[in-house]
């Protein structure tokens, strides 16, 4: 193994930890977006970690997860310009896009 080899275990250990905690946080921002929360600093932490899932997922193979986060990322683009308002509908289809990925990764992990 030449030294730029990459443990891929290891790496896919770290992707789902940093997934499933990404998706936590996402959780919680969204729980707060919904409860009138400043919609700025929420939606830049949802669209940053939906971006950085997005890359994770794309870079080691994981399509569907990617394709998923990818469709977020328009929503969320959406929310932050303008063009769509935060309301419980959008909110409730983001939550369960957020478990809908969970579910995901539980099968890309088994």
């Amino acid at each position: 193994m030449s030294p730029i080899d990459v443990d891929r275990d290891a790496l896919l250990r770290l992707f789902f930890e940093e997934s499933q905690e990404g998706l936590a946080a996402m959780e919680q921002a969204l729980v707060a977006l919904e409860a009138g929360a400043s919609g700025g600093d929420a939606l830049k932490t949802l669209f940053r970690i939906a971006h950085t899932l997005k890359g994770n997922a794309a870079s080691l193979g994981f399509a569907e997860i990617a394709e998923t986060t990818h469709e977020m990322e328009n929503v969320l683009d959406c929310l932050r310009g303008g063009s769509l308002a935060v309301s419980k509908p959008v909110t409730d289809l983001l939550l369960q896009s957020v478990d809908a990925l969970r579910e995901m990764l539980a099968e890309a992990q088994a």
